[in-house]
């Protein structure tokens, strides 16, 4: 009973919240409806439109979700963890903790997985261990390290296994130390250069 009154409560500050929420907080949650439908994500896969708002509000840098959920577009995973809130138990880790990726030209570390949804602009300069990211056990490399190109410089080495945003084209194929994936193959990395 305490936990239906709680939930009543809760819903009720939400539609207080919702009748005020700004213009730039609902393109906000638009925007991630409108890549959630182009990338054909299910709806138990969203994070629900209070999530969206309190990680606006909060003007989050960091935000925690279950594994599994879509990610926000301009987010990354850094961390894992756990979250009683998720229900899947299936991994130590059932939780991804996300940051607002820089695109100022700096290099961020960030776990494997979801590669395909790096957005446009950021490219994997580097295959990494990084502690921070708890699956991927048996493997050395469990991570990456990233930078948003276009605010950095016109060419870059990428790992073969980084999107190339659409502003690149692909050049040069080598070897770089940096990369670990492919590393049975001459080739590991690539060269991009901005059009």
């Amino acid at each position: 009973m305490r936990k239906i009154i709680l939930l009543i409560a809760a819903s009720g500050l939400w539609m207080t919240g919702t009748a005020h929420a700004s213009e730039s907080e609902q393109a906000f949650i638009d925007q991630y409806h409108l890549d959630a439908q182009i990338h054909q994500i299910p709806g138990n896969e969203m994070l629900s439109d209070e999530r969206l708002s309190e990680m606006f509000q909060a003007q989050a840098r960091s935000m925690t979700i279950c594994r599994g959920d879509f990610i926000p577009d301009g987010y990354v995973i850094t961390r894992t963890t756990v979250d009683f809130n998720c229900g899947s138990w299936q991994h130590s880790d059932n939780a991804y903790i996300l940051s607002l990726a820089p695109k100022d030209g700096s290099t961020f570390r960030t776990c494997a997985g979801y590669h395909s949804r790096v957005y446009d602009g950021f490219v994997i300069i580097a295959n990494i261990y990084n502690t921070a990211c708890n699956f991927g056990s048996g493997n050395s490399i469990n991570g990456s390290t990233q930078v948003y190109a276009d605010k950095y410089r016109s060419s870059f080495t990428v790992c073969a296994n980084s999107p190339i945003p659409s502003n690149y084209t692909r050049g040069r194929h080598h070897f770089s130390v940096s990369c670990k994936v492919g590393t049975g193959m001459g080739n590991n990395a690539y060269v991009i250069t901005r059009n």
